[in-house]
């Protein structure tokens, strides 16, 4: 049975605080994401999956908005650290990091893989590719400067994170119908995706290897294979001098699952965003 005891008290203020926020944004079961913009204009995504839930990622910078040491994110203060190194010693011989540093910048990564999934779901394509180009970033910061123990925390999940970043340059080349170079975004990342897996065979991370090959390098030969027809269908289409475009219900998107769904994972993680 659940502990029902109450374990602390709390100044019901804040308690009011919290049914005013829900009061004025109001649940809306049409519009359960919606994109805000404060009056210091920042872009804020409010996500309602009912009417007692509420959660907030900011847009750009860190997801919970915060600024450690004044820098945009913790991954980019780090990346000072490393310039400053390499100024006073020449290169980044010796450089090297706290176990305590990297777990505060692996804990950034997954809030903002909670982010680009939303940003997926919402085909915020723009926004996808930073974050997963800033993730695979610190993927491979850790490669280079962390112990091996470490390193892999993060690193098996590169194969993931390099599809979903193969998906959005794709995804942002199909929203200017530039078809060749969706293609040979989804190519570049198909073979990023199996040096990866040389990588964690070499290094007996089998599993990790064996999830990218099945998963991950098969979501994008799928992929490829989709965008193929659909380019195809529109060469026939133009060869005939249809000006009928492809129609919507062909075009290449990724899906993320139905949108119910999606709100009931998205909501999940950040739930576990916040345990953290």
């Amino acid at each position: 049975m659940a502990n029902n005891q109450i374990e602390e008290e709390i100044d019901p203020r804040i308690i009011g605080a919290l049914d005013d926020v829900l009061e004025e944004l109001s649940f809306d079961a049409d519009q359960q994401v919606r994109v805000v913009r404060t009056y210091d204009d920042r872009e804020v995504i409010i996500i309602q999956p009912n009417a007692f839930t509420i959660s907030r990622i900011y847009a750009t910078g860190r997801p919970d908005g915060r600024k450690p040491q004044g820098f945009e994110s913790y991954h980019s203060y780090l990346c000072k650290k490393l310039d400053e190194h390499e100024r006073q010693h020449g290169s980044d011989e010796g450089f090297s990091m706290e176990t305590e540093e990297w777990q505060m910048l692996f804990d950034e990564c997954y809030d903002r893989y909670i982010r680009y999934l939303l940003f997926a779901g919402i085909k915020r394509w723009t926004e996808v590719k930073q974050d997963t180009d800033q993730n695979l970033g610190v993927a491979d910061m850790a490669y280079k400067y962390a112990s091996p123990e470490i390193t892999w925390q993060i690193y098996q999940y590169k194969g993931y994170i390099l599809m979903m970043n193969s998906i959005a340059r794709a995804e942002l080349a199909l929203q200017i119908n530039e078809h060749e170079t969706a293609q040979q975004e989804i190519d570049k990342g198909i073979q990023k995706i199996g040096k990866f897996c040389a990588e964690c065979l070499r290094e007996g991370h089998d599993e990790a290897e064996n999830i990218t090959r099945e998963r991950y390098l098969q979501n994008l030969i799928e992929f490829r294979t989709d965008l193929n027809s659909i380019t195809n269908q529109s060469e026939l289409e133009v060869s005939e001098n249809s000006e009928v475009a492809v129609a919507e219900e062909h075009e290449i998107r990724y899906d993320g699952g139905e949108d119910d769904e999606f709100l009931d994972e998205l909501e999940i993680l950040l739930q576990e965003m916040t345990n953290n």
